[in-house]
């Protein structure tokens, strides 16, 4: 019943996403809940002569602190009863909720929201405390109704245990399920040898740029490290990787602090890189990118050998326009490398489609 809900959640999360105007999804919810529901008390009823544990699907929704909706259900929980009472035509429910029976879902909530403040514990323990301070407040309510039994005690407790042994071990298997997507998710887009953003990567980042509403300026450039096939042929592969691996570090490391979040550093492959940043001033890049061509010609790549590795890059730089692809930019900062080779290298050109 739990994993039908979490299904449920999920559909809702993808939905929300893909149609954010649809709601149809919290029907789902709300209608298989009321029918777990149903199953629970017919169930405990006949079994174990009591109705128990009908508070353990919200509390444990709850608990994963996703959809707020399980605090309405959670509240409403105690209705259920009575609706089945008036619609059954039943003795069986006639005294089974009273008063103090509104205190259950009142001291629940409580709890619940107690402790999804208390952040140091991991989840299966505040869900063990959840579980078992629901066990003490049903046995509570049941004391005071003088329906508590010996049998009805051990029952519910030997089901808590149950419970809270399955969910655990559910919710490892969850969160260990989502760390390896994560790990195929993160090394589908990266690069093996330096580790900055792949072509998959950037190929996303544009797609998501181009539907973006935010209207600040785009700067592309593409970078090229000069002679270095010279550098593999004079040094080795390995050296030329240590060069790589350098070069891509002090790059990501110089963007990333001069533009915090809002740009992103790719390799395509071999010696060619591209940085996006969403800035308006592009002297900034071109300084930024002339600092570094400074640093590497004054710091050399030392390789484990001892040897000394001095290069320089070339790069074009431009800014994307609103009547043009992606593709289109990409294209016009790839030309402004060849130019700013031809030209004797080591440097770095800027133009937009505009410029002279």
């Amino acid at each position: 019943m739990i994993v039908a809900q979490i299904h449920l959640e999920n559909y809702q999360n993808v939905d929300k996403k893909i149609h954010h105007e649809k709601y149809h999804s919290n029907f789902y919810i709300v209608f298989i809940y009321l029918a777990q529901e149903i199953c629970i008390i017919e169930l405990t009823l006949q079994n174990i002569n009591v109705i128990a544990f009908t508070f353990v699907i919200p509390i444990t929704m709850i608990l994963r602190n996703r959809n707020k909706l399980w605090w309405g259900l959670l509240a409403i929980t105690p209705t259920i009863i009575v609706i089945m009472n008036t619609f059954t035509f039943s003795q069986r429910y006639q005294s089974i909720y009273r008063v103090t029976n509104l205190l259950e879902p009142v001291l629940i909530a409580a709890v619940c929201f107690i402790l999804l403040h208390w952040n140091k514990p991991p989840y299966y323990i505040k869900y063990t405390i959840a579980l078992y301070a629901n066990f003490l407040i049903h046995v509570l309510v049941l004391t005071l109704e003088h329906h508590l039994e010996f049998n009805f005690v051990i029952s519910i407790l030997l089901g808590n245990c149950f419970i809270i042994l399955t969910e655990t071990s559910r919710h490892h298997y969850e969160v260990k399920q989502q760390e390896e997507i994560s790990k195929l998710h993160y090394e589908s887009i990266r690069d093996d040898l330096t580790g900055l953003l792949n072509y998959r990567a950037f190929d996303q980042d544009l797609k998501k740029l181009s539907h973006a509403e935010d209207s600040t300026p785009v700067l592309l450039a593409i970078l090229d490290i000069d002679h270095f096939k010279n550098v593999n042929d004079t040094y080795g592969h390995l050296n030329g990787n240590a060069v790589l691996h350098a070069f891509s570090r002090k790059l990501e490391s110089k963007v990333h602090h001069n533009f915090d979040s809002n740009c992103a550093v790719y390799r395509f492959g071999g010696e060619e890189f591209t940085i996006v940043v969403k800035d308006d001033s592009y002297a900034k890049v071109i300084k930024l990118l002339n600092n570094l061509n400074e640093y590497f010609a004054s710091h050399p790549v030392k390789t484990p050998d001892g040897q000394q590795i001095y290069f320089s890059f070339s790069g074009g730089l431009t800014r994307h326009l609103e009547d043009e692809t992606f593709n289109q930019t990409l294209a016009r900062a790839d030309t402004l490398v060849y130019q700013a080779k031809n030209l004797g290298r080591r440097r770095i050109l800027y133009k937009s489609k505009t410029d002279d």
